[in-house]
């Protein structure tokens, strides 16, 4: 197999990253995704990308296969979030992709943890060759939370985390220096010396940029609760296991939706956030350099990269901690049971399924995650036959890789237990058709707007959330 550097994985990536809108990698549904198509004993696959970001990378992964197995051709498209609910259809309509994503193929309404399973195939009983290579029982995890039948998807990259992240060349210009930072008052202190700053320059237009997306409401907020003692893990669980309130004097809530509405009010945040494009305006702006620095997972430091390769980005681990918080705690997302790689059922029944589980085995091959994990710049829940080799992967290099390590500059910070999200295990006892706690797809911005404005006190909006999970959640009686 070729071996790809990462500076040519990122210049596989494209440019269209740093543009105002990911441009839709997406091919048109109602001409090219027409499934197999057999000519001169060729059959041609169609392979959902994991991401529009790595379309061209993966691509070149699939060439490789494509090489090894002459008789099969891959057409890989990727799906904007725009793109899901078109390709949904279609799904619902009788069409197949041979290899899928659960992002793409399955609603994104609250119920999704819960109801993914519905129109995927379970898994287990494939004559699938690598199912000792995961680091913990994949093939029993989904049913352990949910109570069904599993696994319905798999994935191979380790939980994702969300940190601060900017602009080295910016951040110095602005004399400021984030790694000093030891505490959250003097994170605090720090952004508001940088909003000073912006406001001098005439090419910047925001020092702390956010915008929206349902993550701020479903993530970003559970990851900011952990500065502060009352937002720590063990707390936030015990509000989804219904043993306290997410309206209680001490929610781990409230003082992060405290600091976002005095961030706000201080004109830290830009004004009306909430209803700023993820893409087009928060992303396009911290790819363009007229924001220094964000919040975000790994995708957006890749996307900066890939539209600039010469840039430098150094990062923050999330909280630094609070008055009374003793341990500096970094957010680690839930181990994936339900997202990424998956069969959509039926796929079994046609007739160039022979074909379908020779590329999905390849693709879940020790030497083909290696590449994949490699390109995206991602630690795995796997075992390798080779070490991998993540230098020049952005977020870890820029502060990953120096999180709860010996020797690292944040060895002191502590990742989260990324397998014990009450969150995720309340998954199985959601309502079909209820709003899930923060009405992350739905009405979660306007409340946060409301926030902002002063329309909305803190209070009010922790008993809107409390409110949203008891209409949300049926838990079998104790």
């Amino acid at each position: 197999m070729k071996k790809l550097s990462r500076r040519d994985m990122l210049k596989l990536m494209g440019a269209g990253a740093g543009s105002a809108a990911l441009a839709s990698t997406g091919i048109p549904f109602d001409t090219k995704l027409v499934g197999v198509v057999k000519a001169q004993d060729t059959v041609t696959l169609d392979v959902i990308a994991r991401q529009p970001e790595y379309l061209n990378l993966q691509r070149q992964i699939w060439d490789i296969f494509e090489r090894e197995n002459p008789g099969i051709k891959i057409n890989l498209f990727a799906v904007n979030e725009n793109e899901y609910a078109a390709l949904q259809a279609r799904i619902a309509g009788g069409y197949i992709p041979h290899i899928a994503t659960t992002p793409t193929t399955t609603t994104d309404a609250p119920v999704e943890a819960y109801s993914l399973y519905y129109n995927l195939s379970e898994l287990s009983d494939e004559d699938f060759p690598w199912w000792d290579r995961w680091t913990f029982d994949i093939k029993n995890a989904f049913t352990d939370i949910y109570g069904v039948p599993g696994p319905r998807s798999l994935e191979i990259m380790a939980p994702w985390t969300c940190t601060w992240h900017w602009h080295q060349d910016l951040m110095e210009e602005a004399g400021l220096d984030p790694r000093s930072v030891t505490t959250w008052e003097e994170f605090q202190a720090l952004i508001e010396q940088g909003t000073e700053w912006a406001k001098s320059r005439s090419d910047v237009d925001h020092f702390l940029d956010l915008g929206w997306h349902p993550l701020v409401a479903l993530v970003w907020t559970n990851a900011w609760a952990l500065a502060f003692p009352e937002g720590q893990q063990e707390n936030q669980n015990a509000c989804w296991r219904g043993e306290k309130k997410f309206n209680d004097e001490d929610s781990p809530w409230r003082p992060v939706f405290q600091w976002l509405k005095d961030s706000y009010d201080k004109g830290i945040l830009p004004e009306s956030w909430w209803t700023r494009e993820w893409e087009a305006d928060f992303e396009a702006s911290y790819i363009a350099k007229k924001s220094v620095m964000v919040f975000h997972g790994p995708w957006l430091w890749d996307k900066a990269l890939a539209a600039d390769p010469t840039i430098t980005q150094l990062g923050l681990p999330a909280t630094p901690p609070a008055a009374g918080q003793d341990t500096w705690v970094q957010y680690l997302a839930a181990i994936d049971t339900f997202r990424w790689y998956a069969l959509i059922d039926g796929v079994q029944d046609l007739p160039e399924w022979p074909q379908v589980k020779k590329a999905w085995a390849w693709w879940h091959s020790p030497a083909v995650v290696k590449m994949r994990a490699e390109g995206i710049g991602s630690p795995v829940v796997y075992t390798l036959d080779e070490p991998l080799e993540l230098e020049g992967a952005a977020q870890w290099e820029g502060v990953r890789k120096d999180i709860d390590i010996p020797g690292g500059v944040f060895e002191n910070t502590k990742f989260v237990d990324p397998a014990n999200w009450a969150e995720t295990q309340a998954g199985a006892y959601i309502i079909p058709g209820s709003t899930n706690t923060w009405d992350h797809n739905g009405n979660a911005s306007a409340i946060f707007g409301e926030l902002m404005e002063g329309k909305k006190s803190v209070q009010d909006v922790l008993d809107w959330a409390q409110a949203n999970f008891e209409a949300s959640y049926k838990f079998p009686e104790a």
